[in-house]
């Protein structure tokens, strides 16, 4: 198991990230499309904070705002696949014959497309926004929960104490809520944090394409695609919202990484 430092971490960073995305606008009031070209360039000070960018918009609002935007969206397209992955995975190890195939070769396909390469076609297609991002994460990304739900369900449904509880006349419900669910949480918790980090660095990527939010709202690939040309001269315009993708996507690996290993860890004492 992954030593304490480690975990923090891995906590540490993501939840300031969450708490600063959710109340730093109440703490820092400036608009972050507000335009002062006589800031433009402006380095980083006590009235900005992380500088200014080339319209002389204020770099740490913005990134306050990207925030809220690049993590609801990773988070958001998470539990939106893993609902639909874990309900799917879970009819498709209940119902043999045609039901599991129909899931798992639909699975196949989706999985044949890389997910990034699904959300720019998504993007690019349907003008780009928050809602055609979400649409293109959530269907890139259920098979894989609907995959690992399977498997380990059609694992745990050949259990005796499974058994056990068919006889005793429980439901399929009971079963899923008593015995599958909690030998599946380990490894959904797992990969859900690694599917955040992933979703943050497609969300960023695809904004990097100019497929992301509409300007002038703020993203952090937006804001690294904007300033890009200025950094050798000013530095600070790119480096701020590329070390919160950095963060955000380092922190969520560590925190898959841990419970991937406290999971190990478990089922090498059971054995």
């Amino acid at each position: 198991m992954p030593p304490l430092s480690i975990v923090l971490f891995g906590f540490m960073p993501l939840a300031v990230m969450l708490l600063v995305g959710l109340f730093g606008p109440l703490l820092l009031t400036v608009d972050p499309n507000r335009q002062d070209l006589g800031a433009a360039y402006a380095s980083p000070s006590a009235e900005y904070l992380l500088g200014a960018d080339n319209l002389g918009r204020s770099i740490a609002a913005r990134l306050i705002a990207g925030t809220r935007v690049s993590l609801g969206i990773a988070f958001a397209g998470v539990v939106a696949s893993l609902a639909t992955g874990l309900a799917l995975g879970f009819l498709a190890a209940f119902r043999t014959g045609w039901t599991r195939q129909v899931i798992m070769r639909l699975s196949d396909v989706i999985i044949a497309c890389p997910s990034l390469l699904f959300v720019i076609l998504v993007s690019g297609l349907l003008g780009g926004g928050v809602g055609p991002i979400l649409f293109g994460l959530w269907m890139s990304q259920w098979p894989g929960f609907a995959r690992l739900t399977a498997a380990i369900t059609a694992r745990e449904l050949a259990t005796d104490h499974v058994e056990a509880s068919r006889l005793l006349g429980f439901g399929s419900a009971y079963i899923f809520r008593t015995h599958v669910l909690p030998a599946i949480a380990p490894y959904l918790t797992s990969l859900g944090a690694l599917t955040v980090g992933a979703n943050v660095l497609t969300i960023s990527s695809v904004g990097f394409l100019g497929l992301g939010l509409r300007p002038p709202d703020a993203e952090w690939g937006g804001m690294i695609a904007s300033t890009m040309t200025f950094f050798r001269t000013y530095p600070h315009m790119v480096l701020a919202p590329a070390g919160a993708i950095l963060v955000c996507t380092l922190s969520a690996t560590l925190i898959g990484e841990y419970y991937s290993a406290r999971r190990q860890g478990i089922e090498e004492v059971a054995l």
